[in-house]
């Protein structure tokens, strides 16, 4: 949570490639495809309302590609996300502190991008609206945070009268994009200099197909993926209490379906201070 006044502003980057994927529950290579490339670079920015009560902005810039040479390389700015968080419980006890937070927000594409040229797409180009619950427990700068959340989206239109999905064919160029469960659980340490935490990820459709034998992946496609993980980050403090943070992440997907076994890494660094000047202290 961000204090009363407080701004986070965060430049990331991430970079993700894989040359094996689930088709279904098969795991494969495709040689005409070869090793995909997918990177963006994502601004965010986190202010504090109250100190229960934070609005949250972010937006990507995405492009994908692969050394296979059958696909143009596909980029641009992808889909503005709104969120607000709220804190409803925080407990400071004997035994530690514990808190409960729950986000709701929505997302919009910004772009008229291609949602049905998998994976080059750099999205699906899906309204959706989500919300998630979160559990925080902190001991002596050890914590622990687990999340369960659920993403609603809504049909797209695609470039075709016509498609394939699930063994049938729809005379239509609308289609629906399943919904989302995803769940993550952070295990880490947190003083005023550093940060550290080992995490797992899981998204799960909640409907879907698999992606046809030797075809590519379609909207309707059931894609889950669970990853493992870890994040660090260093605070640099200024004279003035404001301070600057360098983090890096790295992940691996380690079960999927309809997905690629992705490798994937973030740089980044964040910007806090609050708009009133006061000293910030963490």
């Amino acid at each position: 949570m961000m204090g009363k006044t407080l701004i986070c502003n965060v430049a990331s980057y991430s970079n993700s490639q894989w040359d094996q994927y689930w088709e279904g529950t098969l795991k494969r290579r495709n040689a005409n495809l070869g090793t995909f490339t997918g990177q963006n670079v994502m601004l965010m920015s986190a202010y504090g309302l109250t100190k229960n009560l934070n609005v949250m902005a972010g937006l990507p810039y995405i492009w994908n590609k692969s050394d296979g040479g059958h696909f143009s390389r596909q980029e641009g700015i992808q889909d503005l996300s709104l969120w607000l968080k709220y804190r409803p419980l925080k407990a400071e006890t004997s035994i530690g502190t514990f808190g409960l937070l729950a986000t709701g927000g929505v997302s919009i594409p910004m772009n008229t991008y291609i949602p049905d040229m998998l994976p080059y797409s750099i999205g699906l180009r899906s309204k959706t609206a989500s919300i998630k619950g979160i559990f925080h427990y902190k001991i002596k700068g050890i914590y622990l945070t687990a999340h369960g959340g659920y993403i609603r989206r809504s049909n797209i239109q695609i470039d075709r009268d016509s498609y394939q999905a699930g063994g049938k064919v729809y005379d239509t160029h609308e289609v629906a994009v399943p919904d989302v469960v995803d769940a993550s659980a952070r295990l880490g340490y947190i003083n005023k200099y550093v940060q550290v935490e080992g995490f797992i990820e899981n998204m799960t459709n909640q409907s879907g197909d698999d992606i046809r034998r030797q075809d590519m992946p379609f909207p309707t496609n059931r894609m889950n993926q669970t990853s493992l993980g870890g994040m660090a980050k260093v605070h640099l403090y200024l004279k003035n209490g404001t301070f600057f943070s360098l983090f890096g992440q790295y992940g691996q997907v380690t079960a999927g379906r309809n997905v690629g076994q992705a490798r994937m890494y973030t740089v980044g660094i964040q910007h806090t201070f609050s708009v009133t000047g006061k000293k910030i202290i963490m």
